[in-house]
């Protein structure tokens, strides 16, 4: 199960600008040292449930927090279709060398399903995926691990074939990655630096491995 931002696709900062054009059409005002902090927090909360993160922004006003994440839903999709997400280099061939191998392929993201879904069309990357799982999806976000519970049960309804949590390989660039892998005793908690957090980090946070990318990931799970 692969994380998207920053672990399939490159983190160009695409997140932070749909969050402040977000907030700049939502109408929400903000003074420049809140919004400062504000983008700090986004990042350093990277891979985090999106709607979870702008209900602690907006001091747990879920009517400005609902408002501020439809708006970047919206800025996110239009950065999307101008062009503004990009595949990690050779992630495309990993996913082929995955499904040659027999291995179920899945992704999970801190996104809801509307961007979730845009970016596997757009990408044209459902000819490679078993599964999918968007936060908004469960019931609780990263570093829970609800998603990859759901991912590894809709693989056994899908393809009857039984997956236990603990034998999913979770990979991703966020310390919430590597809690949610924690949370569901995942044998391989594979860290990689092509996104949010340093490998002290992604160590730290409970990761088994880490590496540059995740086309690497043959040289841990064969």
């Amino acid at each position: 199960l692969l994380d998207v931002a920053g672990t399939t696709i490159k983190d160009d900062g695409i997140v932070v600008k749909a969050f402040i054009r977000g907030l700049t059409s939502s109408g929400i005002q903000v003074t420049e040292p809140e919004l400062a902090q504000m983008v700090d927090y986004v990042n350093a909360t990277m891979g985090q449930r999106k709607i979870d993160v702008f209900r602690k922004l907006m001091g747990h006003d879920f009517n400005k927090a609902n408002t501020l994440h439809n708006h970047f839903i919206t800025a996110h999709e239009k950065l999307v279709r101008e062009g503004a997400i990009i595949p990690i280099e050779g992630i495309e061939k990993t996913f082929y060398d995955l499904k040659f191998q027999g291995i179920r392929i899945g992704l999970t993201t801190g996104f809801p399903r509307e961007i979730l879904g845009q970016i596997i069309t757009v990408l044209n990357w459902g000819k490679y995926l078993d599964v999918s799982v968007a936060a908004s999806e469960v019931e609780a976000g990263r570093p829970a691990p609800d998603m990859i519970i759901k991912a590894s049960g809709q693989v056994q309804r899908e393809f009857g074939t039984t997956i236990a949590p603990e034998n999913v390989a979770v990979v991703g660039d966020t310390v919430s990655d590597m809690g949610s892998g924690l949370a569901a005793k995942s044998k391989f908690i594979i860290g990689v630096t092509s996104g949010a957090s340093s490998e002290d980090e992604l160590f730290s946070a409970g990761a088994t491995h880490v590496l540059p990318d995740a086309t690497k990931i043959f040289s841990v799970i064969y």
